[in-house]
């Protein structure tokens, strides 16, 4: 299943499936959002952490592990809320550059709109691409 996803792209991927352990959950995720996934876990006081072992997939660079223990109903009902955050914070989510930088960005906070901005000044100012 994971061994589709491009290591040169920045696209959203989860994969929820069970834990090696009795009452954890473990979240494959694209690694840029591993923090993100983290911090909302952390603020629903779920225990988690990125998995110590290597990640299952052949793409395990982009891929990180991210274990949530899940012991009780109410700790199923934090995972699933702190999920929820996540994928209404990423809900339709655009963003379009031309030759002349960033054109147009939806649904995206100043913040991550200076952080692209940052990023896009940085490659044209070293001739690469993203």
């Amino acid at each position: 299943m994971a061994e589709n996803v491009s290591t040169d792209t920045d696209e959203l991927f989860v994969v929820w499936q069970r834990g090696d352990k009795y009452g954890t959950v473990a979240l494959v995720i694209t690694s840029s959002y591993a923090e993100e996934v983290l911090t909302l876990l952390t603020e629903e006081v779920v225990s988690a952490q990125v998995a110590p072992w290597a990640d299952r997939s052949s793409a395990s660079e982009a891929l990180t592990t991210v274990v949530a223990v899940a012991k009780d109903s109410a700790a199923w009902a934090a995972i699933g809320l702190a999920l929820r955050k996540f994928f209404d914070r990423h809900k339709g989510k655009r963003i379009k550059v031309d030759e002349n930088g960033l054109a147009e960005a939806e649904n995206y906070s100043a913040q991550d709109i200076e952080r692209i901005v940052q990023v896009l000044s940085a490659v044209e100012q070293d001739g690469t691409d993203a």
